[in-house]
């Protein structure tokens, strides 16, 4: 019977079988065009060219799923043949939800899993806990298992958590939460932009393509500050730091793309007058609120001190393996520069040696972890614990049935 693992996120879904190497993402919110107020559910938005000041209704709030007419909007477009072609009823799910995530909201995606789309099987847990699963892959090599201690840090697009595991189970009391992720960083850029240059306000879809294309984490923010003094209006050739983003004119090009980096669409939009933003300090000056939360008007620690904080709350024997075993994951990960910032602002605060690694997609590590849960996890010889099996974990829809709704949620419970 085939596996489909969802890695329900609240900026994307990350879709795909156990037998696939890498999954499809779909946007997880339902837009309306501001121009022909047409409606797209999930990826249909990539076939519209009337992009520009796109209204959006996600299934989200502040990370918690609260708009259920909306996500289920979303699945049934997942599910259809035209996504991943699922059939629920001969299909087993592993579906990620976030942390600490509400009891309610916990028996509804139960409820809807087995009684509304009639799944076989269900596995249940956060994203962070998948992540761990496969962490053994990116610490240790292509063989390595399930680690005993990992610490997953996870930057997704509403908040930053840190979770300490050991075991196979999350030290609840030691999980630490950033309110910063990639939505604020985001809406950072934008009304930064708006002030310094073109109103960009009600421009999200082309701002985050901009922050993915052009943003990344300085090694050293005061020093490539003092280097981008002085770096105004036509930037290109002028400072190193520099660049300019040619806006879309949603003919030759969507969403846009970096001067001298369009390729096709930079050709063929030569004879056109092109609009264009230039972006310098802009650049690594966002980004750095995951260090200083302070700088978006939140009084909290960056991610570097929500780290060290949540390995002095477990136990003394566990700190050096935890800072040792450090997983950066989530879509904001994949910024350039991120791995080498966290692990230099980490190491200058511990006695421990200090190790960040990062999958090669940071994005799906939650995804590729059930995917390694569904195919059987590697038990390293030496492992003093066996990791739980996906058979263990799985609650089938006579079992749920047979239980019942308080008892199944108890059940998934005993492996987070």
């Amino acid at each position: 019977m085939p596996t489909l693992i969802l890695d329900n996120g609240s900026y994307s879904i990350k879709g795909g079988y156990a037998t696939d190497e890498c999954p499809r993402l779909i946007p997880n919110v339902i837009t309306r065009t501001k121009r022909t107020k047409r409606v797209y559910v999930g990826d249909l938005i990539d076939t519209s060219t009337d992009i520009s000041g796109l209204y959006y209704r996600s299934p989200f709030e502040r990370g918690f799923l609260t708009k259920w007419d909306c996500e289920l909007a979303v699945w049934d477009r997942v599910f259809s043949n035209d996504v991943l072609g699922c059939t629920p009823i001969s299909t087993d799910l592993i579906v990620s939800e976030p942390m600490f995530n509400f009891g309610q909201i916990q028996r509804s995606v139960d409820e809807i899993a087995f009684e509304e789309y009639r799944f076989a099987s269900l596995v249940r847990a956060p994203a962070t806990r998948l992540a761990a699963i496969g962490a053994g892959h990116t610490i240790y090599g292509d063989n390595g298992g399930e680690p005993e201690c990992v610490l997953v840090v996870d930057i997704g697009h509403s908040f930053a958590y840190v979770v300490p595991y050991f075991q196979g189970r999350q030290i609840s009391e030691s999980v630490r939460r950033v309110d910063v992720g990639g939505r604020m960083l985001t809406s950072y850029l934008k009304e930064t932009v708006s002030f310094r240059y073109w109103d960009m306000m009600d421009e999200t879809y082309i701002m985050n393509a901009v922050k993915e294309k052009c943003c990344f984490v300085s090694s050293d923010f005061y020093r490539d500050l003092d280097a981008a003094c002085g770096c105004i209006g036509g930037r290109s050739g002028k400072n190193s730091l520099g660049l300019e983003y040619v806006l879309p004119d949603f003919t030759n090009s969507k969403c846009g793309y970096i001067k001298g980096q369009g390729g096709e669409a930079e050709q063929q939009a030569v004879d056109t007058e092109a609009q264009v933003l230039p972006l310098c300090n802009e650049r690594f000056a966002i980004p750095e609120a995951l260090f200083h939360p302070v700088d978006v008007g939140l009084e909290q620690g960056g991610i570097h001190q929500a780290v060290v904080q949540a390995v002095m709350a477990c136990n003394e024997n566990l700190r050096g393996v935890l800072m040792a075993n450090i997983l950066l994951v989530g879509g904001t990960a994949a910024l350039p520069g991120l791995q080498q910032r966290l692990q230099s602002e980490v190491q200058a605060m511990s006695p421990y040696r200090v190790c960040v690694s990062t999958p090669e997609d940071p994005a799906t590590g939650a995804w590729q972890g059930g995917r390694m849960l569904a195919q059987g996890q590697t038990v390293p010889e030496e492992a003093s614990y066996t990791p739980a099996t996906v058979a263990e974990w799985r609650l089938t829809r006579a079992q749920y049935q047979e239980l019942g709704p308080d008892r199944a949620a108890a059940h998934f419970m005993k492996f987070i």
